[in-house]
């Protein structure tokens, strides 16, 4: 088993190695460009939470609602099936998440109806 070996100054090069290569792939820019972005990043981390114990998390719930969004999208209302196939998850599974987007997309456009208002905002 290897022995964990990583300094604070290796974790920021690791940091600003890895934006710079997501902003080559994602964003298409220059190697330049990209390492100054990585080198920006890392900094800026440091800047923000340096000299804090931090505890990193494996970026679960980031993964469950793009997986949430993706079943949403691609949802015709006649293919939960396949869906649950194709994520391999099961049926109700869909249904729910189908169902709660929806759900959270109509209770965004509608707005509360009984919020009540700014007397000033009337005229």
């Amino acid at each position: 088993m290897k022995e964990p070996s990583s300094t604070a100054g290796e974790l920021l090069q690791t940091l600003a190695d890895h934006v710079a290569q997501s902003a080559k792939e994602t964003l298409g820019v220059g190697p330049e460009l990209a390492e100054a972005h990585g080198n920006e990043v890392a900094m800026l981390m440091a800047t923000v939470w340096g000299g804090q114990n931090l505890y990193m998390p494996k970026g679960i719930h980031l993964q469950a609602s793009k997986l949430h969004q993706q079943l949403f999208d691609e949802c015709t209302g006649r293919n939960q099936r396949e869906l649950a196939r194709k994520y391999n998850l099961s049926l109700a599974f869909v249904y729910k998440v189908v169902k709660r987007m929806r759900l959270a997309i109509i209770a965004r456009d509608q707005g509360d109806l009984f919020a009540s208002h700014n007397e000033d905002d009337e005229e």
